[in-house]
């Protein structure tokens, strides 16, 4: 089980990230500008995570009962955090930093993956 203090310990290792919000005051982590890490809570206010990945559907198929997609944000994913443990969870935030992270950038660190 995963928590946004994990999402922040994972994140903030990343080359260049910070501390961000999202429009409307949500905690979110950044990399040059470009959220790659945002906070959101379901109605049961369980923590979900929104990231960006290129394997969208993969995830989806695989873990039905952990992540989702919506017509409304139609490039990001979204997990229920409760639902990852660390290790995946590290997985899906530093792909998700590649995804957001200008190629210049990921290309200086390939020592991320």
């Amino acid at each position: 089980m995963s928590t946004w203090n994990d999402v922040g310990r994972i994140a903030l290792a990343l080359p260049e990230a910070v501390e961000g919000q999202a429009h409307e005051g949500s905690p979110a982590y950044d990399v040059q500008k470009r959220q790659f890490a945002r906070l959101r809570w379901d109605d049961d206010r369980r923590e979900v995570l929104q990231f960006w990945t290129d394997d969208r559907e993969a995830l989806v198929q695989d873990r039905p009962e952990a992540y989702w997609i919506t017509k409304a944000f139609p490039s990001a994913v979204f997990a229920h955090l409760d639902r990852l443990d660390v290790g995946e969870l590290r997985e899906i935030v530093t792909e998700s930093w590649r995804v957001r992270a200008p190629k210049r950038l990921v290309k200086a660190h390939p020592e991320v993956s």
